[in-house]
């Protein structure tokens, strides 16, 4: 089950108080660092956390990393009946951290000054999600592969301006992180609060996204964060690059054309690319309206005009239809030789790609060699419940316009978001990180 499905993160930013910050996003510098440093990634119910520690001394909090949004927020000690049963930490005790802060109305940054006199955030969903907060600061850094805070803070530290949530509802409250965490490009995301502190060497971070066969409150691991850029021992390929047009306040592409090729696989480059086969649909129709890549999402969703022409490409390579939503009983066998859809993205328009790259387009669409493929398996588009023992689809053909990339089509990849390049950088690659997290994935990067 999906933990925030698009329509309601499309119908949650549509109904965000966007009144303008009245405070300055600079923040006093606590702790220098300029190095890269991965932190290991968790699984949650169809998207990915990320622990935080928070305060002085350090609490430990758990974040879902959400590209489709700007604000990190977390429980307050103050939450009345705020998911304590089903989170994996206890609520953040701020009257136990010496380095916390309330932010006074004259120094908002991420909401305007509300009339109780405070800066005050309200989020709410249109089937009946909500939360409540209040802006305060405090000092964080980003977890390691350990149970237990530093004896002193961390030299990637720095100082937080989140939301101390007083009051949430629905999905916020049963899902298995304690909070959020915004990274979408708003002067309010983590990642560029870090960047203006000088926690983190440049304006982008890395999502290595790999994928456990359940989530569960022990937190398996499941990949990387990497802020600041990334981290190269998880790569053995050429890094192939998307247009990422910094429009609009999130992480956008542009999709070009998308195949099914029939006998499965992981990779972009492989022998079953003869058999390949092109879903009728201009590409003006599929980027009418943003396609945004969004971790915070589970599934993968685009325009309702795809689902015609991709039912009958499915039905012309593999000789059945496609159903959406389609719960079927498949072995280990029959789901690895189900369709793979490559999805072609328009390339870097500011660089140049690597002829020697397996990313390349040019594989099934000759005169697209600036273009990148990006390979989605069955493992990803298919998900397993176990109450009852079917697989389900996980991609949706419903939107007006526009679309979402969510997590599903992350999975299996290394994604660097360039912000200061305008770029996706996209990597696929058989690396065994064992030595790092003690994780095996693979990666991909888009810029």
């Amino acid at each position: 089950m999906p933990l925030i499905p698009y329509h309601i993160q499309r119908r949650r930013r549509r109904h965000l108080n966007k009144n303008p910050p009245q405070g300055s996003i600079a923040q006093p510098k606590v702790n220098v660092s300029l190095e890269l440093r991965p932190s290991p990634l968790y699984q949650g119910y169809g998207t990915h956390f990320i622990d935080l520690w928070i305060g002085t001394p350090s609490q430990r909090q758990t974040v879902i990393v959400d590209t489709g949004s700007g604000i990190t927020a977390i429980p307050c000690q103050d939450c009345i009946n705020c998911g304590a049963e089903y989170h994996i930490d206890s609520y953040f005790l701020e009257d136990s951290s010496e380095s916390f802060e309330d932010i006074s109305c004259d120094k908002c940054l991420i909401i305007g000054c509300s009339s109780s006199s405070n800066c005050k955030i309200e989020v709410s969903y249109q089937e009946g999600s909500s939360w409540i907060a209040h802006e305060v600061s405090d000092i964080v850094y980003l977890g390691e592969a350990i149970e237990t805070p530093f004896d002193h803070p961390s030299k990637d530290s720095f100082r937080l301006r989140f939301g101390c949530q007083t009051s949430l509802t629905g999905l916020f409250k049963t899902q298995l992180a304690d909070g959020i965490m915004g990274m979408d490009l708003s002067s309010s995301s983590f990642w560029k609060q870090a960047y203006v502190n000088d926690a983190t060497p440049n304006q982008s971070f890395s999502l290595c996204f790999s994928r456990q066969s359940e989530a569960n409150t022990k937190s398996s691991n499941a990949g990387v964060m990497t802020m600041g850029g990334s981290d190269l021992r998880l790569h053995n390929t050429i890094m192939v690059y998307a247009d990422q047009p910094n429009t609009g306040g999130y992480f956008k592409v542009y999709i070009v054309k998308i195949f099914l090729r029939s006998g499965g696989g992981e990779l972009v480059a492989s022998k079953n690319n003869t058999n390949v086969e092109q879903i009728n649909i201009d590409e003006e129709i599929l980027n009418k309206g943003d396609i945004m890549l969004d971790s915070g999402t589970t599934n993968t969703y685009l325009t309702t005009l795809l689902s015609r022409p991709f039912s009958a490409a499915w039905k012309k390579i593999t000789g059945d239809d496609w159903k959406e939503n389609r719960s079927v009983h498949l072995t280990r066998e029959q789901l690895l030789d189900m369709p793979t859809i490559l999805f072609q993205l328009r390339g870097w328009e500011k660089g140049f790609q690597d002829d020697l790259a397996e990313g390349l387009a040019a594989s099934i669409s000759p005169n697209s060699s600036d273009d990148i493929l990006v390979a989605m398996p069955a493992t990803h588009y298919m998900e397993y419940s176990k109450s009852k023992e079917k697989y389900f689809s996980r991609i949706y053909f419903g939107e007006g316009d526009g679309g979402v990339l969510g997590a599903n089509f992350m999975m299996g990849h290394d994604i660097l978001f360039d912000v200061d390049k305008e770029e996706l950088a996209l990597r696929k690659v058989h690396a065994s990180i064992q030595q790092l997290l003690k994780l095996r994935h693979s990666v991909q990067k888009f810029r």
